[in-house]
């Protein structure tokens, strides 16, 4: 028997059991994939301040500094936010996972590759390795297996089908502003938006999501043509994106729900890594007290009520979004304008918590003319 069994070598599953194993655990990790990191199954960026608030130094595998966005309404009108430092890295995300695993593996957890959590029967863990099914017993079992985790489905928690979100990204070669990410709203993605995610003077992560039953490849032709930039394709990926509320019960008897099969994804962005690393933590105290005899092991859910805020914001925010015709969002963006948006949130703008600027946003009489907005937000 080992103590936990982790189902997922993702950011949240590693850093995880990475926690546990430096506290003297017995880890054990599950990883269905024959290398981790691959396939990546992300856009790769993330907020500097971030991974400076967890310690981690992610400069061997970042590619770029991003020093704000443009965010653009349908017709054209753009919201600018910019610092005079850099407030995102674009990073190469299968480094960025062999690095936290490397850390898990120094720290004594064990990772064992191709595979996959199968069924929990109280402490009988059983998983297939290759084609071969097998047992393992454990005591707790943490579910950080992504968006279509089987975790969530042994524990029994369903998911809206329409929390979830196809894209299509391609990673391609052209000419492109090095310093900022664009961000395209409008109905050409429904349920989302489109982005250009700059690696360099000539290579961009270009993007969309779309809700499920539209197909996303198709969206993202029409974006093609809206964008009016010439660029060859160097690769194609497609992949979900978790977007939704928190799950309210990440805990059911011996199984905890971690990263984005808990829906701790930021649904404004879709963005989940910076946001899953925080609750891995909260995921690795909670389990650590309970095997020590001081806590219950729903303590997890506790302790994930300051994460839980911000991530109800950013679904807060994605349900108005979606709510808005593309008229709605032009005059969104051109009233925010009107009223330096884009100006405080350079300032004082935080992308992964909200809650750090909400409030003082609505201390300025110079936004109460969004404060219906600001107050949904809340």
């Amino acid at each position: 028997m080992c103590t936990v069994v982790v189902a997922g070598a993702g950011p949240a599953g590693l850093r995880t059991a990475a926690l546990l194993a430096k506290q003297g655990w017995e880890v054990t990790v599950f990883e269905e994939h024959a290398q981790v990191g691959i396939p990546e199954n992300c856009s790769g960026l993330f907020s500097v301040s971030g991974l400076k608030e967890l310690g981690i130094d992610a400069s061997a595998c970042t590619v770029n500094e991003i020093y704000g966005a443009d965010i653009f309404s349908p017709s054209g009108e753009r919201l600018t936010i910019e610092k005079n430092e850099p407030v995102a890295v674009v990073v190469k995300r299968s480094e960025f996972d062999k690095m936290l695993f490397e850390e898990a593996i120094k720290n004594g957890a064990q990772v064992e590759l191709n595979s996959k959590l199968i069924d929990v029967r109280q402490e009988n863990i059983f998983f297939q390795r290759g084609k071969r099914g097998e047992l393992r017993k454990a005591k707790i079992v943490v579910g950080a297996d992504g968006v279509l985790s089987t975790a969530r489905e042994i524990a029994g928690i369903t998911v809206d089908k329409r929390f979830f979100l196809q894209s299509y990204q391609e990673r391609v070669q052209g000419s492109f502003e090095r310093k900022k990410v664009k961000v395209y709203l409008g109905s050409f993605a429904p349920g989302f938006f489109a982005w250009v995610i700059p690696e360099c003077e000539n290579i961009a992560r270009i993007g969309i999501a779309t809700l499920l039953g539209i197909n996303a490849k198709d969206a993202f032709e029409n974006f093609k043509k809206r964008l009016m930039i010439e660029f060859e394709t160097i690769e194609a990926k497609s992949f979900m994106i978790a977007c939704g509320p928190p799950l309210e019960e990440p805990c059911i008897k011996n199984i905890l729900l971690v990263g984005s099969a808990a829906f701790q994804a930021k649904a404004s962005t879709g963005g989940g890594v910076i946001i899953g690393l925080n609750a891995a933590e909260k995921c690795a105290h909670a389990i650590a007290a309970h095997l020590r005899g001081e806590a219950k092991l729903d303590e997890y859910v506790k302790m994930l009520k300051p994460i839980n805020k911000d991530l109800w914001t950013h679904w807060k925010l994605r349900s108005y979004l979606n709510s808005l015709s593309d008229a709605s969002i032009d005059k969104l963006i051109a009233k925010a304008n009107r009223l330096g948006l884009g100006e405080f949130l350079s300032e004082h703008g935080d992308m992964d918590w909200p809650s750090r600027f909400i409030g003082q946003a609505m201390r300025k009489p110079r936004f109460w003319g969004m404060l219906p907005l600001l107050l949904r937000l809340r």
